[in-house]
């Protein structure tokens, strides 16, 4: 069964140093695919090509839109049809998105919404960069409590690194094997993390 992108917002920012450009773009279009990896990987060369004729209309005779962040910030991928598919792991409800190396993946004080697995490639804490998260690993521990923010900037390590994004109350609804594992995964992080600061 396709997945679709839904009501999807994507933020666009020029790295050409000095340049301003940092839109949020909504797509309009029905983007669709067999895997929620292949519609945000569309609606990101969507959004890309959007903002590339943006940018040129008021930067265009200083400089092209030079290598830009691209990355969602709301809206879902979602499964077409009736409904979640029993015995599959589709039935998270989540989006994914794909960042390139050094890509933000969660800023230090945005509310903490959502809880953060590495599908693929390497997320690095900017505050603890030696403490790298990768496939399996979950972070976004602040989003167990009600209305706090992000502790600390994470950025991928490296490029085409995929996070899944959980807003946990919704899983548990949905799948709450799935969420289990998640909060387990997150509270053995935190201790561990708790370990590593304490001086032996």
């Amino acid at each position: 069964m396709p997945y679709r992108l839904n009501k999807g917002v994507f933020m666009v920012r020029c790295r050409q140093p000095g340049c301003p450009f940092n839109v949020h773009l909504e797509i309009a279009d029905n983007i669709m695919g067999m895997t929620e990896a292949d519609v945000d990987t569309e609606a990101r060369k969507t959004a890309r090509d959007m903002a590339q004729v943006r940018h040129d209309s008021l930067h265009g005779r200083h400089h092209q839109l030079h290598n830009p962040e691209v990355r969602m910030t709301s809206g879902t991928i979602q499964l077409t049809g009736a409904g979640p598919v029993q015995g599959t792991e589709h039935q998270a409800p989540s989006q994914v998105r794909e960042f390139g190396k050094g890509d933000l993946i969660v800023r230090e004080g945005e509310a903490a919404t959502t809880v953060c697995e590495v599908l693929k490639g390497v997320a690095v804490p900017v505050k603890n960069e030696h403490h790298k998260y990768t496939r399996g690993d979950c972070f976004g521990v602040s989003s167990l409590l009600p209305k706090h923010r992000r502790l600390t900037d994470v950025v991928a390590g490296q490029d085409r690194t995929a996070i899944a994004f959980y807003d946990l109350t919704e899983l548990r609804k949905t799948d709450p094997g799935k969420a289990g594992k998640l909060f387990s995964i997150l509270i053995e992080d935190t201790l561990k993390l708790v370990a590593e600061r304490v001086p032996s």
